[in-house]
């Protein structure tokens, strides 16, 4: 199949998709006030339950201050909150609040009736080699798949929801979950 497409054809098509992903993206940022690295950070709270500032500049691949600017950001529109890992006292976790939970479901919504609306020109054949294509986008760019929907940490512990004094957060409690 590659060898069908020329050079200038893959640079074309690259070039589109990247566009029509910016465009979308800025779309996004207008109606939801919301940058692709605020949304990914977000759906990544979401899957982790809470997560340290290390972990989410290796999952960004940002520096660390840049993770931490990202999180004042949001924190500042209680969209997520810091506390203090309860058995690491070193370590500020963060998690998403009910109204950064409520801003990713208007989103994901957005995103689901456009890619509908868009999807509805296609075959079934067409439609389910996108969908082939992007579920396997990482293997297509050269990139790993992300793994972070594990909520199993590499020491055997999980975040778990913390009531420290009223406030919402996380921390880190031995799993009882059973390998």
């Amino acid at each position: 199949m590659i060898t069908t497409v020329t050079r200038q054809e893959i640079d074309e098509i690259l070039y589109q998709a990247m566009a029509a992903i910016y465009q979308f993206d800025r779309l996004k940022v207008l109606l939801f006030d919301m940058t692709y690295q605020d949304s990914y950070l977000l759906y990544f709270l979401r899957k982790r339950v809470a997560a340290c500032m290390s972990e989410i500049a290796q999952e960004l691949n940002i520096h660390i201050s840049t993770a931490s600017r990202a999180v004042d950001r949001l924190e500042k529109r209680k969209l997520v909150s810091r506390c203090k890992d309860l058995q690491d006292k070193r370590n500020v976790l963060v998690s998403l609040e009910p109204a950064g939970e409520m801003l990713m479901k208007a989103s994901e919504d957005h995103t689901y009736y456009a890619l509908q609306r868009g999807l509805k020109k296609f075959s079934d054949d067409e439609l389910k080699a996108i969908i082939k294509g992007a579920a396997n986008m990482h293997e297509i760019l050269g990139m790993q798949p992300l793994n972070s929907t594990s909520m199993r940490l590499a020491n055997g512990k999980t975040r778990s929801p913390c009531k420290q004094k009223g406030k919402s957060g996380m921390f880190l409690v031995n799993s009882l979950k059973k390998e």
